[in-house]
């Protein structure tokens, strides 16, 4: 199913993860097959921008912005990666404890999907937005 109507080949998502969205940049989704974007390519790559690892430089980055920054981070990875309900009996928390930091561990509380909505910009373009809740 198209994402949009008309169907587009690029869509631009922003999400505010506050001084982040500097490192990171919006979400840039393109389809995985054909030439218009689905709702699954528009999940898919809300999903993969946030499940990729922190770099060391992006680690150091948020805990020099507050004091508690780094234990936040740390006590989120820690509660994504030991939840009961994460793979109970397949080796998939063990696996995601391997992994190391995520930037979903960057949102904090606000990890929840809200939903998104259309911004139309004055230069003639429009833009998603994300919005997560706690």
């Amino acid at each position: 199913e198209p994402a949009t109507s008309p169907g587009f080949d690029r869509i631009v998502v922003l999400c505010d993860v506050g001084l982040m969205n500097r490192l990171w940049g919006p979400i840039v989704i393109e389809p995985a097959r054909g030439n218009t974007i689905t709702i699954r390519d528009l999940l898919d790559g809300i999903h993969t921008f946030f499940q990729m690892p922190l770099s060391r430089a992006e680690v150091d980055h948020t805990s020099s912005l507050g004091r508690d920054n780094y234990s936040l981070l740390v006590e989120a990875y820690k509660r994504r990666t030991t939840d009961q309900r994460v793979g109970a009996g397949t080796g998939l928390r063990d696996w995601e404890w391997r992994q190391g930091l995520r930037r979903v561990d960057c949102l904090g509380d606000r990890r929840w999907w809200w939903g998104v909505w259309v911004t139309y910009n004055s230069n003639g373009t429009w833009q998603l937005n994300l919005g997560l809740v706690n």
